[in-house]
């Protein structure tokens, strides 16, 4: 069974991108599946001088480098993922740069990425499947799957999208 990480950031704790990732997640073996809500943990922007105190992200990016799989759980705003989202993936830069934690991010490559969203369009935006497919490309990540929900109309989970998306991270 391989191992994923999943990284939640949403406006609405409850919402619809919550309650797909939930979905996701009641699929998954729990002994294998790590959680993070992003809006729940404490850490720094990323900065230039790579000078950090010992924040959540340490325990982030320990839980990168022991997953398989890498899933990105946000809402579409504005194009883009959420803010605290965007701030994870700016500090991620660290695993580029930090001697102590580069040997994570060169162990990014292989491994497999996901994408799961909402938003209140039909089609999911092209600028937000591109940030990620960008995002993936730089660690030599598999851009796996993205799952995109419309909820403009209504919101329903479909089960046979959510069994297909949690079968792809077994």
């Amino acid at each position: 069974m391989a191992n994923t990480i999943i990284l939640f950031s949403s406006a609405n704790q409850t919402g619809n991108t919550y309650q797909l990732t939930q979905a996701v997640r009641s699929q998954l073996d729990e002994t294998h599946t790590r959680y993070f809500n992003l809006d729940s943990h404490n850490y720094a922007d990323y900065n230039y001088h790579n000078f950090y105190s010992r924040d959540d992200f340490y325990d982030i990016a320990d839980a990168l480098e022991w997953a398989d799989n890498i899933v990105f759980a946000s809402p579409v705003y504005w194009h883009g993922v959420t803010s605290n989202m965007k701030r994870l993936i700016d500090r991620i830069t660290e695993l580029t740069e930090n001697p102590e934690i580069k040997h994570i991010g060169k162990g990014l490559k292989d491994k497999k990425g996901f994408v799961l969203t909402t938003s209140a369009s039909k089609d999911v935006c092209p600028v937000f499947a591109g940030f990620f497919e960008k995002v993936f490309h730089c660690f030599d990540i598999h851009m796996t799957e993205l799952l995109h929900l419309d909820c403009s109309k209504s919101f329903t989970l479909p089960k046979q999208q959510i069994t297909h998306f949690s079968a792809l991270l077994k």
